[in-house]
């Protein structure tokens, strides 16, 4: 892992992607959702920026992570391979793809799903479009992201895929901008 992330940071073209890498270098626990989460953000900015097999290859560090129970972990993992899994089906590989979702969907409830549709349409946009400065924003305008990922990929949620796929888009967009 750490030559991995030591390529990507010798080879990073902002700052964003600079950040993660340092904050995984100094620590990284598989039993700190944070420092998960640097490696969940670091994958994502690298899928942001078009860096796609790079991407995939810090999605990979959390693919044989296993659920134990503990949702603020596995969080990170379930994202990971959702983002691993929407690279592939970009790339066609359906059989990888569906292998990770079916990993993904034993630790779900999709029953629950409906809870965060106006969460994900009202409160998210209204966070993303108050005048909160802008590092808040862009925090904002990641959790949309990362959410439209996860629910778009692993399928079963109440929003359709193609509000899912606009907002990503959207979202993609206006991170690119931040740098």
């Amino acid at each position: 892992m750490r030559e991995l992330i030591e390529r990507i940071s010798e080879n990073a073209d902002n700052r964003k992607e600079m950040s993660c890498c340092a904050k995984i270098l100094k620590k990284c626990s598989f039993k700190s959702a944070k420092d998960l989460g640097n490696v969940t953000e670091l994958a994502t900015w690298l899928y942001v920026f078009g860096h796609y097999d790079d991407a995939v290859a810090v999605c990979d560090i959390l693919k044989d992570m296993e659920f134990t129970g503990n949702y603020t972990l596995w969080d990170q993992a379930d994202y990971a391979l959702c983002l691993k899994a929407r690279i592939l089906r970009k790339r066609g590989d359906e059989k990888e793809r569906e292998g990770l979702l079916k990993k993904v969907n034993e630790h779900r409830h999709p029953e629950l799903y409906g809870n965060l549709v106006d969460w994900y349409r009202g409160t998210l946009n209204e966070n993303i479009s108050s005048d909160s400065g802008i590092t808040v924003k862009w925090v904002w305008i990641m959790t949309k992201l990362v959410f439209a990922i996860k629910y778009r990929e692993a399928g079963g949620h109440p929003i359709p895929d193609e509000e899912f796929e606009k907002d990503i888009a959207e979202t993609v967009e206006a991170l690119r901008a931040v740098r």
